[in-house]
């Protein structure tokens, strides 16, 4: 049974805006129309707000992070994770197009629902290869400059937040286990940097194939009026009878 729409004015939680001039934290979401573009805006808006949080601490601990800052490790890593793997889809559903139009089968949806890392990784890889970035991933230093740098680093990530779980919860799905090891030790700033680097490079690859593939398409449909102002053309003889009509077989 479908569930029924809620009424808007009924709202406790999400309520609607005040009236002009009183609605400071007016947001409105899925406005337009195009949910598959929007996974741009909210990649890199998970990746602000983990960069604001860094900024905050980089600035108010000079000294060195707190001990009770260890948990600020939790959201900005899961905010960092969001916008990575946001980011990969983001390209993976804008390339889709493109390797059709290079007669091969993009990721299913089934895979490309999940969370795991590295598939999406290989299928960003194999857009950017057909479109010739064969070097995009050469972030210019030590340990980021092949794709075997990549996946080793996004190995990492799968291997320490399978799932997209670890960050988001302290124990696992048993509700005993420890999501990490005891005593579990990084620098948060330098994985911070890194996810950075690669966030950036992703950044605008989307928009970009979609502009690649307008081009093909309005280039393609321009060929094809040229060919038919081109070729030889014959009108169809009016002046002949028509073949009779027989209409089909019907049978009720």
């Amino acid at each position: 049974m479908p569930k029924a729409k809620q009424d808007a004015k009924q709202r406790v939680l999400f309520v609607l805006p005040k009236p002009p001039g009183q609605n400071r934290g007016h947001v409105a979401l899925n406005c337009s129309g195009d949910p598959l573009r929007d996974l741009d805006y909210v990649a890199e808006s998970y990746q602000s707000l983990a960069r604001d949080r860094l900024q905050f601490l980089h600035s108010n601990r000079p000294n060195g992070l707190h001990t009770d800052d260890a948990f600020e490790a939790y959201p900005i890593v899961f905010l960092y994770r969001q916008a990575f793997e946001l980011s990969l889809k983001a390209v993976i559903f804008a390339g889709a197009a493109l390797l059709r139009d290079k007669g091969e089968e993009p990721m299913p949806l089934e895979t490309l629902m999940k969370h795991e890392l590295m598939p999406f990784l290989k299928e960003t890889l194999r857009i950017f290869k057909r479109f010739g970035w064969r070097d995009a991933w050469d972030l210019g230093e030590p340990g980021l400059r092949t794709r075997a740098d990549l996946e080793k680093v996004v190995r990492e990530f799968d291997y320490i937040d399978a799932g997209s779980y670890t960050f988001r919860y302290t124990m696992k799905t048993d509700g005993t286990t420890p999501s990490l090891d005891i005593g579990f030790e990084f620098d948060l700033f330098t994985f911070a940097e890194i996810m950075e680097k690669m966030l950036a490079r992703l950044k605008d690859v989307p928009e970009m194939i979609r502009e690649e593939m307008q081009g093909r398409w309005e280039a393609a449909y321009e060929a094809q009026l040229e060919a038919w102002a081109n070729a030889d053309y014959e009108p169809p003889d009016y002046d002949s009878d028509p073949p009779d009509y027989e209409p089909p077989d019907y049978e009720p």
